[in-house]
């Protein structure tokens, strides 16, 4: 009986995985992109998620300037849009060689972003949406 009881808690644990491959996919994805990115170096990106599966990437590296850390933004936003339709947050920080925070913020898409992120990249993936047409 006890093993019936671990069992049972066992399969309903694993169904209630936070886990999400498309955003662990995502993730991947965008620590090879800035890995490939001239001038970046220390690039860490770190994916959890809560109960209520929420998930979050935590971008990180160390660029040259400004422009780099703009630049390397751009391939987070053009990452997540062409990678996941699951809704992600995001905490950035882009820093120089010295330590200057260069871009540091939680990234929120609003209207504007989405609209401009379809005209450049095309169509939202669906890969891993969870409410399919929203």
């Amino acid at each position: 009986m006890r093993r019936l009881t671990v069992l049972a808690l066992l399969c309903c644990l694993s169904a209630c995985s936070t886990s999400d491959d498309t955003v662990e996919d995502l993730a991947d994805r965008i620590t090879a992109d800035l890995e490939a990115l001239p001038g970046a170096k220390a690039v860490s990106v770190e994916h959890s998620a809560d109960m209520d599966h929420r998930q979050r990437l935590r971008v990180s590296a160390t660029v040259e300037d400004k422009a780099k850390a703009d630049e390397a933004m751009e391939i987070v936003k053009r990452d997540y849009w062409t990678g996941t339709g699951r809704r992600v947050e995001f905490r950035v920080r882009f820093t120089s060689p010295a330590g200057a925070e260069l871009v540091s913020s939680d990234v929120r898409f609003k209207l504007g972003d989405l609209v401009e992120m379809e005209r450049k990249y095309g169509p939202r993936s669906t890969a891993g949406e969870l409410d399919p047409g929203r």
